[in-house]
């Protein structure tokens, strides 16, 4: 999720926990591709916990949509993958730093992000949900409610506009979702998938998610966000590796399904032309 993701996908201290994945290359494995990692033979991943995209486990699990794909991945290209789970911002920086090749965890594909990262094509569009207890689908039905969203999302300035102080902002779902629970909120703006995995979890109990309709003051309801793996700058063959095997699972329709497996639609895997949200 965010523009802010790193301006960001919430800014906290960070807390480290390495874990090494577990899976056995074969000695008769030949990589897709010819790249350079830090550490040879070893794909190191920075993550954050976001269900239901980034989910590093205990011991040697990583799982999310992203963690699917990226495990897929380092299979492709031989590799055993060790996983750094991290606060959102310490993510990025990490990967900045050269700490780790790769970081996932929903990052949306931005202008401000790609002048000090590199980018993989675009993996899924993270589309703007609306919960509330009616099943609202408009942005224009929530005008003169009280309505939460996120902070660090693509469409919260623009819902700051339509909404002025009857939007509430929060530095999680997590808050959102308690002051929706105890009516302090018509309704609430969040990422549909997120949402959704929340409820799967529990929450939301007697609240409606949708996609939001097109609205023509919120840009992220015209045009999701185009999300991507975040890698080194510097690594332009790590980064043609990324996105190659990223093109072959969306032609096997890999990606659908692993997103279906989520409980997330298929029709996220349809990108379009890759862009970058300035």
């Amino acid at each position: 999720m965010a523009t802010m993701k790193m301006n960001s996908k919430r800014l906290a201290l960070s807390v480290v926990l390495t874990v090494t994945a577990s899976q056995v290359v074969a000695a008769d494995c030949v990589p897709a591709h010819t790249f350079e990692t830090l550490t040879p033979h070893v794909l190191t991943v920075a993550a954050w916990s976001f269900p239901p995209y980034s989910i590093p486990g205990a011991g040697t699990k990583l799982s999310g949509v992203d963690g699917e794909i990226i495990k897929r991945i380092a299979e492709k290209e031989c590799l055993t993958i060790k996983t750094t789970a991290l606060d959102p911002a310490a993510v990025i920086q990490s990967v900045v730093a050269k700490r780790a090749d790769v970081g996932i965890g929903d990052w949306y594909r931005t202008a401000e992000r790609n002048k000090i990262l590199g980018l993989t094509a675009p993996i899924y569009l993270d589309v703007m949900g609306i919960i509330s207890k009616d099943g609202v689908t408009k942005v224009a039905d929530l005008e003169g409610k009280r309505v939460g969203t996120v902070q660090g999302y693509l469409w919260v300035p623009d819902l700051q506009k339509v909404f002025g102080d009857n939007l509430v902002l929060y530095p999680n779902p997590v808050a959102m979702a308690q002051d929706l629970a105890s009516n302090r909120l018509d309704a609430g703006a969040d990422s549909y998938a997120v949402a959704i995995a929340a409820q799967q979890k529990g929450g939301f109990s007697g609240y409606t998610i949708t996609v939001s309709e097109p609205d023509s003051r919120v840009k992220a309801s015209l045009e999701p966000g185009q999300t991507a793996f975040a890698y080194t700058k510097g690594n332009a063959a790590l980064g043609e590796a990324l996105s190659a095997d990223i093109d072959a699972m969306h032609k096997s329709g890999e990606i659908k399904k692993i997103l279906k497996s989520f409980g997330l639609s298929e029709d996220a895997s349809e990108v379009g032309t890759p862009r970058l949200v300035e």
